[in-house]
């Protein structure tokens, strides 16, 4: 059968899926909004000081690649785990974990760039008064919220329930991303915490969805 052949979209299951896991989205959604409103208009002195304190930690070049290394390790780590799922295992467990990190990871970049347009928040290196400078890479799009942290976290997520003894190690990968993120001055705190709940958001989606659908 094509593609073309049959154009019906499964909203029912989007829906079923949401539903499925309500208790742990409402807490993602609120998560995300609260980042937002403490840290973006309340106490926005919180923000700025937070970033200052985490980018002073570190000064040497040497400490700086490190951080960086570790930031980008937890932004692409999920590129060789769906290909090493699919490619050479072959269990038909790991060919699902791969298909659904694959599906958790596109909907998590999609919703990262939406909600940076939405929002339109800047990056602390673009504020004068911080004395802090990009390191590392100078990233180009809004700040809100971190996709460095979203992508990690959405790994850490599927990990956490598809492969229970690896959990440790890939929820330490996602907290470390999103401090080295703040470490390299290229988010305030506000988008790391904004990024970790989005990321548990897509995770979690894109589990509930593959058993909905493996049920079937």
């Amino acid at each position: 059968m094509s593609l073309a052949g049959n154009l019906g979209f499964d909203l029912t299951s989007w829906v079923r899926s949401l539903r499925t896991s309500l208790p742990v989205i409402m807490v993602c959604l609120v998560g995300f909004l609260l980042a937002w409103l403490v840290f973006w208009q309340l106490a926005t002195s919180l923000n700025k000081n937070g970033a200052i304190a985490l980018y002073s930690l570190v000064q040497s070049d040497t400490a700086i690649l490190i951080v960086g290394v570790i930031a980008t390790l937890g932004d692409v780590i999920w590129v060789p785990l769906v290909f090493y799922q699919y490619v050479f295992r072959r269990d038909p467990y790991d060919w699902t974990s791969s298909l659904v990190l694959a599906v958790a990871i596109v909907s998590a970049m999609t919703l990262t760039d939406i909600l940076k347009l939405s929002f339109g928040l800047p990056r602390p290196f673009q504020d004068p008064t911080l004395g802090i400078t990009a390191r590392f890479e100078i990233p180009a799009n809004h700040g809100f919220p971190s996709g460095h942290t979203t992508n990690a976290f959405t790994v850490a997520t599927v990990i956490w329930t598809r492969y229970p003894s690896w959990r440790i190690p890939f929820v330490a990968l996602a907290i470390a991303t999103g401090v080295c993120m703040i470490i390299l001055g290229l988010h305030y705190p506000s988008d790391v915490i904004g990024g970790s709940f989005l990321g548990i958001f897509c995770g979690t989606f894109a589990i509930s969805m593959a058993r909905l659908r493996t049920a079937k």
